[in-house]
């Protein structure tokens, strides 16, 4: 996981993905070589102005998407509100221990369960397609993508003669098809796949734009098998590097929404 403590900086989160470049997934000799050369450049924070990261002749911008089904068009998602407030319950109950219990550099991992309602004190039932979904994961993408791919000029009117790169932390699920998912077994070949960078709901974002190159990062896909029950050794990337000459590839088509299911249905 790319992203494991709730109080981690945007700087922490890149580190972590720019540090395991051994699981980068490359289309072309191309990529590889791309991959090696933005694994181990010297980056330099630049939150402050964007776009976040920098190197001498290369830029990248990260944001984060994920499958949860938000309300008034992405400003409010369950699962972060409710990620919020166990990080303040937490940080709460820390507060009542006398000062020097804990080290002041405490990383605080706090997830929330979006069925608690604090008004009530009490859990509301739902089911988890309510709580995230394909559809979800698409729209959220497009929303958070666009909104980045709209501010391209500015970053390349700050620094012209830089690459620049998007780097996508996704805590998204991991989806394959309903007939899929009724198939027992299905192969690992079918279900890489259905990576979202073969989709072209995803892809076409990308085809127009003066994105150099794309990196994704998948915080939360778990492929879970007979041997490995929790999706403790997924055989898949945690890190994928497409270039804008592979944004479409042979085996890039338009996933049909409406079939792809969760595998944590």
């Amino acid at each position: 996981m790319f992203k494991f403590f709730s109080n981690e900086s945007e700087w922490d989160i890149f580190k972590s993905v720019i540090h395991s470049c051994e699981a980068i997934y490359t289309k072309s000799k191309k990529e590889q070589k791309l991959a090696d050369k933005i694994c181990n450049s010297i980056w330099n924070d630049n939150t402050y102005t964007r776009p976040d990261f920098i190197t001498n002749d290369m830029m990248i911008e990260m944001f984060e998407v994920d499958d949860i089904v938000a309300k008034k068009k992405g400003r409010e998602n369950p699962q972060r509100k409710a990620d919020a407030r166990a990080l303040r319950e937490v940080e709460r109950l820390i507060q009542q221990f006398p000062e020097g219990t804990f080290a002041d550099d405490l990383k605080i991992i706090a997830h929330g369960d979006t069925r608690y309602n604090p008004k009530s004190d009490n859990f509301i039932p739902d089911d988890s397609v309510s709580h995230h979904n394909y559809r979800a994961y698409l729209s959220n993408f497009q929303r958070i993508c666009q909104k980045h791919l709209n501010s391209v000029e500015a970053y390349r009117k700050n620094y012209p003669n830089k690459k620049l790169g998007f780097l996508i932390v996704d805590d998204s699920t991991f989806y394959i098809t309903r007939k899929q998912f009724q198939t027992n077994p299905i192969s690992t070949k079918e279900a890489f796949l259905d990576y979202p960078f073969f989709d072209k709901n995803f892809m076409n974002l990308f085809i127009t734009s003066k994105v150099d190159f794309v990196m994704w990062a998948f915080n939360n896909k778990y492929f879970y098998t007979s041997e490995f029950p929790h999706g403790e050794a997924s055989p898949f990337p945690t890190v994928a590097l497409i270039s804008k000459d592979n944004y479409y590839t042979k085996y890039s088509k338009y996933f049909d929404v409406n079939s792809m299911v969760s595998l944590e249905e």
